[in-house]
């Protein structure tokens, strides 16, 4: 791996236009677009009288535990749906292919709708765009639950989908707003157990219900999820938006209590104003925004890491309920289901431990940076090496486990093997899962929500070629051939670290100049007018 030394050397004349001296104001006047995690920290070492967040520790810690729950709610959404499968032919009267249409559906417009959604978070601010989308998500469920065909299923599965896909993005957008890049790890690594776990529990989940109470009643039990979210979000999270509210002390889209609290005269109505003025101004809606992502090559080298990991992880997911039955008939459904809780605990475990290790990392980076290099701008902060100089220990495992796992089944080996298999394939993947979230939200600050959209784009579309794909290609090759092909295809991406961590750095620092001039000549127009 590359040292820190290296990793920042020659870089003292290509960001000079930012430094760690940087005022306020300088950062402030420019576009939220070329706001980088340096600048974060250089306003924070500067203004010691203004906190990052006004938050309490409590306060943040209320708001991490309603967006990790707000994100599963998409993936759960997904996944809950397949054990229900045949009784939906059953009642409805229509094929498999026909439930699994819907299901591409649903992936298809997961993908989509983000890009969407994040683009107004982004801009009306985070809190009024998740409570709209809660309502359509909750309508959709009620659609659901009785449908009386197959085209009323297809249509509110689509709104459905249209409605919780957003949520994922502009809880991360959230996120991004109220936690600084030091403490970021640990809280998303919380936070991602939500997207990890949804997959992995929905099908758990379904199974019960589905055997129970019937299909139907899954889109209740979503609706009561839904609706309970809609008023957790309601009634306990605030506006974040920075360019909207700032560090939180502003004053907008209330909540019932900040809007109580104002009729009531109990808040500093000069501070709201003074807030309100130093604000930067919003910019421009750019529903393509998100698509941007994917020409900037660092970007796009970690979305394309990321998005590989979590088509293999969906490639377990979804063949597993088929290779189970086969290779271990002596399981029932929901002995099945159960089984998909190796990958819950691993999952619930690589993203905890990551998000520590993530600020470990980030704290040992930057204490050898001050050391060694005391005289370099933060600017210059290696944060590709900070964010990524552990993760080949998640690549190595995963990628054993992936190579492995499938001549288990040829050799019929003893269930706990398999299940062993998948817990370390889990551990290992929600831990890089993890880190791309981390290093895409530091390489974006105040853009969470559409940086979060863009991953979520390049996650769900590979996902759904993993769940088209998957079953031919076990038919086509068989079961220990198609793992190891997906191992080899793992092991290739590995070449997306190594170039992160050499070239990240200056493409970063390209993209900030990009910016810095298209600023400047802002600028020169608006002196000129």
């Amino acid at each position: 791996m590359p040292s820190l030394e290296k990793s920042i050397k020659g870089n003292n004349s290509t960001n000079d236009s930012i430094t760690a001296g940087s005022t306020k104001s300088d950062i402030q006047a420019k576009d939220e677009d070329s706001i980088t995690v340096d600048e974060e920290q250089a306003i924070s070492i500067n203004e010691k009288e203004e906190p990052y967040t006004v938050f309490s520790k409590s306060k943040l810690i209320q708001l991490l535990i309603i967006t990790s729950m707000t994100g599963m709610l998409s993936p759960l959404t997904g996944s809950i749906y397949f054990p229900s499968v045949n009784q939906i032919e059953a009642d409805l009267g229509i094929t498999t292919e026909q439930v699994n249409l819907t299901i591409t559906v649903y992936m298809v417009l997961q993908a989509t709708s983000p890009t969407f959604w994040g683009t107004l978070a982004d801009n009306w601010g985070r809190r009024p765009v998740l409570l709209l989308t809660m309502v359509i998500y909750c309508g959709a469920c009620i659609g659901l639950a009785l449908s009386p065909n197959y085209a009323a299923l297809m249509v509110f599965r689509m709104i459905q989908a249209f409605g919780s896909s957003s949520v994922i993005a502009i809880s991360a957008g959230i996120l991004s707003d109220i936690v600084q890049s030091k403490k970021r790890g640990s809280f998303y690594g919380f936070y991602s157990l939500g997207q990890s776990l949804g997959p992995v529990l929905g099908p758990v989940i379904g199974g019960i219900i589905s055997e129970k109470l019937g299909w139907r009643w899954i889109f209740w039990i979503l609706l009561i999820l839904g609706c309970t979210i809609f008023i957790c979000v309601g009634l306990f999270v605030p506006e974040t938006l920075r360019s909207l509210v700032g560090n939180g002390s502003g004053y907008a889209n209330p909540t019932p209590t900040q809007w109580l609290a104002r009729r009531r005269g109990l808040l500093d109505e000069d501070q709201i104003a003074a807030k309100k003025t130093a604000s930067n101004p919003r910019p421009k809606m750019n529903f393509l925004a998100p698509f941007s992502y994917f020409a900037e090559p660092d970007v796009f080298l970690i979305l394309w890491l990321n998005g590989l990991v979590f088509t293999v992880f969906y490639c377990f997911m979804t063949s597993t309920t088929k290779q189970y039955s086969i290779h271990y008939p002596y399981l029932s459904e929901l002995e099945i289901g159960i089984c998909f809780l190796s990958m819950g605990v691993g999952t619930i475990s690589g993203s905890f431990l990551k998000g520590r290790l993530l600020d470990y990392d980030y704290r040992s980076v930057s204490k050898e940076f001050k050391r060694d290099f005391p005289d370099k701008p933060d600017s210059e902060f290696p944060i590709f090496v900070a964010r990524l100089r552990s993760l080949w220990i998640n690549l190595i495992l995963m990628e054993v486990a992936t190579l492995i796992y499938g001549w288990m089944f040829i050799i019929n080996a003893p269930l706990p093997v398999a299940l062993v298999l998948q817990f370390l394939f889990a551990i290992s993947a929600s831990g890089i899962m993890t880190s791309s979230q981390t290093l895409l939200v530091d390489l974006f600050p105040g853009k969470g929500a559409s940086i979060t959209a863009s991953n979520n784009l390049m996650r769900c579309l590979l996902g759904a070629m993993a769940t088209a794909y998957i079953g031919p290609g076990i038919a086509g090759v068989g079961m220990g051939w198609m793992f190891t092909i997906l191992g080899l295809i793992l092991v290739a991406n590995n070449v997306c670290l190594f170039i992160l961590i050499k070239r990240g750095p200056q493409w970063r620092m390209n993209r900030t100049q990009r910016q810095n001039g298209s600023l400047a000549k802002s600028r020169s127009l608006f002196r000129c007018i």
